[in-house]
Order: structure tokens, then C-alpha cells, then sequence
């Protein structure tokens, strides 16, 4: 292993990247095709996070940004892009007109939304108060020049005063207002002041774009659609229909499409870049040739197959892409050790918080197909969905249609098209590696504890069934929740039942006080369950057995495993205390579907 390389794990600096002497997988070929094309005015770039978007963006940003201290110096530009011994493919011969015409020639706003949150309006309004300060104190020269008016650089004054000193006191109602105001205004009226300074068109940035509707959603008191109102104006008076002289391009990044409530509804010639989507499916991520040379030059080359297992899958157009923030991760763990073992890094990220909430919700809608479809998913088969590119975000609060979920999922970098076959309607998707499939469980194992309220209520009433031998409903409850289940533990013998039920009895017993046992030695073996409760004197044993799908094989498991409880003596020590209520119960398990056979209260009979 090579520990020479410096990796930057999670660099989104072009500059300290390249200045420190930091390993960069050069993406500079893309400039050409994004920067000259007349066709495409504004472009939005739809990736899951953590693939390299806001490095991307920093990159073209430090291309094209003009020297505003001395118009038409690009020492900048040439050091960084071209005389700095990396042979970037943008520092070619073929690139030399291209440089000249774009290089170092355009002033550009470039702002990303990642860190616009909070529970409240207010608290997300305060950040992009927060942001536009940071971009207007980097133009406050401005105020100084000749070549603005006094109007103009009082509306700049009052904006950047108004951001820097009010940011944290928009609880009364008149600031908040001018803030919503500054917020929907404060792009356009700096880009004409920059464009009347020094004549030249803008390139405007914005990164990151949705994590705010994102945020909204999720708070606990949501402000979707007055955060959208906001968004939506930035879009309006930055990309109209009719564009004022100013704008040259707009290059936007973010996870998903919005659509019925779309941000860009009145934005002018925008076209949207899913993964799919050439010329650009190499742009985000690392492609197959980029990793290979990554591990060759770490000296990872022998880890290649590992590396596909855990970090690869992930299918854009007909290119094999691979999540840079992991690739990067894992490289350097691995080049700081002699022995290292893959791990997930991906699943700390910020950005899939939206995924854990539908998950949740679409748990509650008690679709058992859905459920089922899931299932498979989990198992890492591949599915079939109808591919729906357009949501709003607070449908995820409300049941969504699963194909609109599954694309959510793509779009979150959870999901990828498989290799067999997809077009624009319908796509076959899978789970992409280990990693994601190792992310996925988490993400979801979560739905069956107490945090899900639904799932929580059902486990609570099941004890109580249980412990009070009624057979009949506990059945009903079983197999309904079982409908519901998402198997993220063991499956295919006995073992997913028996998951199962330790996951539903051990959640609600502790809740409950009731003293929950798991193959506790008793008698002359381990029964599967007990579940003891002083408060009542009342003792349930409880055995499993799975039969096939069938409804007289459930009910034969059930009586065999009522039987073993009687022949194992599984009751005996429960008996010996004198409990009041011993129950042993035999739960014969196929398919979605229990049956249940009670043997009644063993303690009565013994008397």
C-alpha cells in the first residue's frame, strides 16, 4: 500500500485540493460540453449525496470566476488548471480555445443551501440570511464604485446590514417579512450591480438546492410550503422565462426532482440531468477506469473485488459508478493500516433522513403487497417498478404510491437499475453493494421498536393477549403484523420467526415490566419464549414451529410445539413456584400466516 497519496475524505475544495498536492479524479473533461453548449441555458444535476457534487460545482467555479481585482489576469486559472503537473484533461492542446473564450472570464455567484435548516420558518429563513451575508461581504467593494448608483448601493447596504444584524430576530413579524423579501431579491440585485461593474454575463451556482424543502419537511412543525414559496422566487427572478442580459448560465445540483409544486416551473430553457442522462452519466462518482487507477496508485490494486462488493453497483447510462465519498473513505483507512476491513461510511451521511420517514409511514399504510415487494427488494433480488421522476416532498408524509417511493430511492443512491433491461417507464432497480445493503437494514430496523408508534401499540396489545391466553385475537394480531414485516433479520427456516417474535415480545415486554426470557434453560430444554409477569402470577411459554404455507400444516406445527412444551417439562419450574396462571403456547408458523394452539392454564390442571 501506497500511505503517499493524500486523500482528502470529504474534500470539496477544487483549490486546497489541488494546491495541497491532494489525489483528484479529474472531471475538468465535462467543462467544454457544460460551459459552451448555447442549447442548454440552465442546467439541474440530479444525484444521490455524497457523489461529488459540490466538489463539481467548487471546480467550475474556480474555472470561470473572473480575477474582479484585475479583469483578464488568469494566472489564477492557468496555475491551478493547467501548469500544475497533473496533465488535466482540460489543460489539452484541443482545450486551448476553449480556455481563451471561458477561463477566468465570467463573474460568478455561487451559493449552496446545504446548511438551511431547522424546526422552525424562522430558523431556515435565518440561514439563508446567514448566506447571503457570506456572498455579499465578497462583493462589498461594490459600494465603492463609480459605476453604481446610489440607489443600487443603498439597496446593497440595507441588504447585507439587514442579514449581518437581524438574522436572529425574526420572531417579530415585520422582520421575518423583509426577510422573506431579501431572500427572493437579494441574487438579482447583486447580479446586476456585477454585471453593470464589468459588463460581462454571470454564471450563477447553486448547490445543494433542495436540502432545504428536504428540512421542511422533516421539522417538527413542517414550513414546506412557505420555505417553497422562497425557493421558488430565488428561481423566478434568477432563471425567468425571459432573462435579464446578466445571466450566461445557470448550473444547479441537488437529489431530487420537484415536480406538481416544481421549484423551476418559470425558469428559462432548464434541463434536467438524472443519472442516466449523457453527456454527464461520468460526471458524479467514479467510474470504473477512475477506481482502478485510485487503488493502483494507493496500492490497493489486490482489494479491487472487495472494493466492487462493498462500494460499486451503482449504474448511471451504461457506466459502473462508484460512491466517491466511500472509495475515498475506505482508501484511506485501508492505506493507514496493514490490515483493514471494509466498513460503511455512507450511512452517517446527511441527506437520508427523508428515507427513514417514508419508510416509517409506508410501514403504517399496512399495504402487505408493498410490504412484500419491499421484502424482495431487502433480499437484494431485483424488482420492477414504474419509474415516477416527479413528487413533492410532503407526499412522503402521506402513504406515497410505493413506484414514487422506490424512485425516491434512486434518486437517494439506496436503489440502482439493474443491468437487464430499463427504459423510461418501467426499470428493474436492486440494493447496489454491501454497503448500501448494510445501510438499508439499519435504516429500517429501526421501524420495528417503539419509535414507530403503530408497530409499538400492536407489540403492546399482543403481550397483553398473550399473557392473558387469548389465542384466537393473538392470531389475528400475529398474522396481521406479520403482513406488515419487513424481514431484516434471518429468513427462510424457523430462525424468521423466531426473530420475529423476539423483536415484537422482547420490545413490548420490557415496556410492559414483564420479565422476557429467550431460550432460558427449563425443564429438560430451552423453550423458545417466556414471558413472566409477578404482578399478575402469570408465566406464558411459548414454542415455535414453522410448517409449510399451508393451513393444516400451521395447525399441526402449532400442536407439535404444544406438545414439546408438555414433554420437555418446559412448565415444571413455573408450576414448582406455584404461579396462578402458566400457559403453554404452541405457535405453528407458514408463509404470513400463525396458528395458534393453547394448551390452556397448566397450573389448574395440576391442582
Amino acid at each position: 500500500m501506497n500511505k503517499d497519496v493524500l486523500l482528502y475524505t470529504g474534500g470539496e475544495d477544487f483549490a486546497e485540493i489541488i494546491n495541497g498536492g491532494g489525489y483528484y479524479v479529474d472531471k475538468t473533461a465535462y467543462l467544454k460540453e457544460l460551459l459552451i453548449t448555447d442549447a442548454i441555458k440552465n442546467s439541474l444535476f440530479i444525484r444521490p449525496r455524497r457523489f461529488g457534487k459540490t466538489l463539481n460545482m467548487n471546480m467550475i467555479k474556480a474555472f470561470c470566476e473572473l480575477n474582479y481585482q484585475n479583469p483578464g489576469d488568469k494566472s489564477y486559472q492557468q496555475k491551478l488548471f493547467v501548469d500544475n503537473g497533473r496533465n488535466l484533461a482540460v489543460a489539452g492542446d484541443d482545450y486551448k480555445e476553449f480556455r481563451e473564450k471561458i477561463m477566468g472570464e465570467f463573474p460568478v455567484i455561487s451559493i449552496s443551501f446545504r446548511g438551511v435548516e431547522g424546526n422552525t420558518f424562522q430558523s431556515a429563513v435565518s440561514g439563508l440570511l446567514g448566506i447571503i451575508a457570506e456572498l455579499y461581504e465578497r462583493f462589498l467593494f461594490l459600494r465603492e464604485s463609480v459605476k453604481q448608483s446610489e440607489e443600487r448601493i443603498k439597496q446593497f447596504n440595507e441588504i447585507y446590514s439587514f442579514c449581518t444584524n437581524k438574522y436572529n430576530k425574526l420572531s417579530d413579524p415585520d422582520n421575518l417579512n423583509e426577510a422573506i423579501v431579501i431572500c427572493g431579491s437579494f441574487l438579482a440585485t447583486l447580479a446586476e450591480m456585477i454585471y453593470r461593474e464589468y459588463g460581462r454575463k454571470i454564471l450563477v451556482i447553486i448547490d445543494e438546492y433542495d436540502v432545504p424543502l428536504q428540512k421542511a419537511v422533516i421539522a417538527k412543525e413542517p414550513y414546506y410550503d412557505d420555505l417553497l414559496e422562497i425557493i421558488r422566487k430565488i428561481s423566478v427572478t434568477t432563471f425567468k422565462q425571459n432573462p435579464d442580459p446578466w445571466l450566461y448560465k445557470g448550473i444547479v445540483s441537488g437529489c431530487l426532482r420537484i415536480a406538481h409544486q416544481s421549484v423551476f416551473t418559470d425558469a428559462n430553457n432548464f434541463t434536467s440531468f438524472g443519472m442516466n442522462d449523457e453527456p454527464y452519466t461520468g460526471f458524479f462518482g467514479f467510474t470504473e477506469e477512475e477506481t482502478r487507477k485510485l487503488l493502483s496508485d494507493c496500492g490497493l490494486s489486490d482489494k479491487e473485488s472487495e472494493v466492487k462488493e462493498w462500494y460499486d453497483g451503482y449504474r448511471f447510462g451504461d457506466k459502473h459508478i462508484f460512491c466517491p465519498w466511500s472509495l475515498i473513505s475506505y482508501c484511506y483507512a485501508a492505506t493507514q493500516k496493514d490490515i483493514y476491513a471494509p466498513q460503511q461510511f455512507w450511512v452517517n451521511t446527511s441527506g437520508n433522513d427523508i428515507v427513514s420517514m417514508f419508510a416509517k409511514n409506508s410501514i403504517d399504510a399496512h399495504d402487505s403487497g408493498n410490504v412484500d415487494r419491499l421484502q424482495q427488494f431487502a433480499d437484494r433480488n431485483i424488482i420492477e417498478i414504474s419509474l415516477k421522476e416527479f413528487t413533492t416532498y410532503p407526499d412522503i408524509n402521506n402513504n406515497m404510491d410505493f413506484d414514487i417511493f422506490m424512485t425516491l430511492m434512486l434518486h437517494t443512491g439506496y436503489a440502482t437499475y439493474a443491468e437487464e433491461t430499463y427504459s423510461c417507464d418501467k426499470v428493474k432497480i436492486r440494493i447496489p453493494n454491501n454497503e448500501v445493503a448494510l445501510c438499508f437494514k439499519s435504516k429500517f430496523e429501526n421501524f420495528y421498536t417503539k419509535n414507530n408508534h403503530h408497530w409499538f401499540n400492536q407489540t403492546l396489545s399482543l403481550v397483553d393477549l398473550l399473557m392473558e391466553n387469548k389465542t384466537e385475537e393473538a392470531q389475528a394480531l400475529i398474522s396481521t403484523m406479520l403482513k406488515e414485516f419487513l424481514s431484516i433479520r434471518n429468513s427462510g427456516d424457523e430462525l424468521y420467526y423466531h426473530g420475529f417474535m423476539v423483536g415484537v415480545l422482547g420490545i413490548a415486554s420490557a415496556a410492559k415490566g414483564i420479565s422476557f426470557h429467550e431460550e432460558i434453560e427449563s425443564g429438560d430444554g430451552f423453550p423458545d419464549i417466556v414471558l413472566k409477569n409477578d404482578a399478575t402470577d402469570t408465566v406464558a411459554v411459548i414454542e415455535f414451529k414453522k410448517g409449510k404455507n399451508e393451513r393444516l400444516e400451521r395447525i399441526q406445527s402449532a400442536a407439535d410445539a404444544a406438545k414439546q412444551i408438555l414433554e420437555k417439562r418446559y412448565a415444571e419450574p413455573y408450576l414448582a413456584e406455584k404461579y396462578k396462571n402458566v400457559y403453554a403456547i404452541g405457535i405453528g408458523f407458514g408463509g404470513k400466516d400463525c396458528y395458534i394452539q393453547s394448551l390452556g392454564n397448566l397450573a389448574k390442571a395440576s391442582i
